[in-house]
């Protein structure tokens, strides 16, 4: 009763999988993370339907499905991981360096172009190599080295993850989102382990009955929460990262003109103030003014902005102590209470009205 229950979980898991995938290919594709998101869905969709045909017919063996669930193995963990920094971190940048991730699963498809091409040619060079690996039990120790592959990219997604946590990047509504999403990765690979160590094909299947499960959260979320994966990702070619941006750039000039127009003519109580406006009045290019905040300043240009205006509320309080608190988030340029308060408590750790109290107290009549 248990297995018949747990293969109609994953039929249905695998069906989902191909659905999701079929529907990434009416976005717009120039979004690498939809691109990502298709390879994802279709290689779980494919391991899902695998492992049910495996589980309900017994004796099934065929090499063109067990190449191609080896593939789809040796594709997922690096597609999972791209995806993840595209998503969790700060201005992710495409950098073409990160195709060394698919080298495993180049080594595994040239094994399969082999074990495809010695089948049907049982004469000559190829068909020997299969013959000596088989020999050595290769695809046993691919797929094995496959799993533990994809153990290796889970973990490195959740250390990101607890990187990003600490250094407090994104709200907090995507790192409940994040970390439901590494939980559950993290249990399916427990699971996966579990089942290699035991022998038991019970626990694979229950690996896979969760993942149908994140399928659906993930429906849900994204249906929510779409613009979580709506932006594009740049792509840039590696030289940028060694300031070309910045070249030719007077740097010190920037920053003694930046300093001015922040700290004396306060441009930053403009509640409209933009990145671009800004750079205009550096007589830059708004990317140069990005790179030069990310990469100078280490800090993104919302981050740059409501640090200013932070020090001037608390100016503020200083200087009159029965100014109310929305009165000074709008005079230091903020556009709502909500942004003040979680710009406030972020820059110094406690609310602006505990702040308050506690630097600027009351004087008792």
């Amino acid at each position: 009763m248990l297995s018949e229950i747990l293969n109609s979980v994953i039929l249905f898991g695998g069906g989902l999988a191909l659905l999701l995938a079929f529907v990434q290919l009416f976005h717009d594709r120039s979004i690498f993370k939809n691109i990502l998101l298709f390879v994802i869905f279709l290689t779980l969709g494919i391991i899902h339907f695998h492992v049910y045909i495996t589980s309900a017919t017994p004796g099934f063996n065929s090499n063109i499905a067990s190449d191609i669930f080896l593939i789809s193995k040796y594709l997922l963990g690096p597609s999972m991981y791209i995806l993840f920094l595209a998503v969790f971190r700060k201005d992710f940048i495409f950098y073409y360096e990160l195709f060394l991730h698919l080298v495993p699963v180049t080594f595994a498809i040239l094994f399969v172009i082999v074990d495809i091409y010695g089948i049907k040619n049982p004469q000559g060079l190829v068909s020997s190599i299969r013959f000596y690996l088989l020999e050595n039990s290769l695809p046993e120790h691919l797929h094995t080295l496959g799993f533990a592959l994809l153990f290796v990219y889970i973990c490195a997604i959740g250390l990101r993850f607890d990187i990003s946590i600490l250094k407090r990047e994104k709200s907090n509504r995507l790192f409940i989102i994040g970390f439901t999403v590494v939980v559950m990765l993290f249990a399916v690979i427990v699971l996966l382990i579990l089942g290699i160590f035991t022998g038991s094909f019970l626990w694979t299947r229950l690996a896979l009955t969760l993942t149908t499960f994140f399928f659906i959260y993930w429906f849900v979320i994204v249906q929510i929460y779409p613009e979580i994966f709506s932006s594009s990702i740049k792509k840039k070619k590696a030289s940028s990262r060694n300031g070309d941006l910045l070249h030719g750039l007077d740097l010190d000039l920037i920053e003694k003109r930046l300093g001015q127009l922040m700290e004396q003519e306060k441009l930053f109580c403009d509640e409209d103030i933009s990145i671009k406006r800004l750079a205009d009045f550096l007589s830059i290019q708004p990317a140069q003014f990005s790179y030069y905040l990310n990469h100078k300043l280490g800090m993104n240009f919302n981050n740059f902005i409501n640090r200013y205006r932070v020090y001037e509320a608390i100016e503020m309080m200083k200087q009159d102590n029965d100014r109310s608190l929305l009165d000074i988030a709008f005079s230091a340029g903020f556009n709502s209470k909500s942004a003040f308060y979680e710009a406030f408590t972020k820059e110094t750790g406690m609310s602006p009205a505990k702040y308050r109290r506690k630097f600027f107290p009351k004087k008792k009549s």
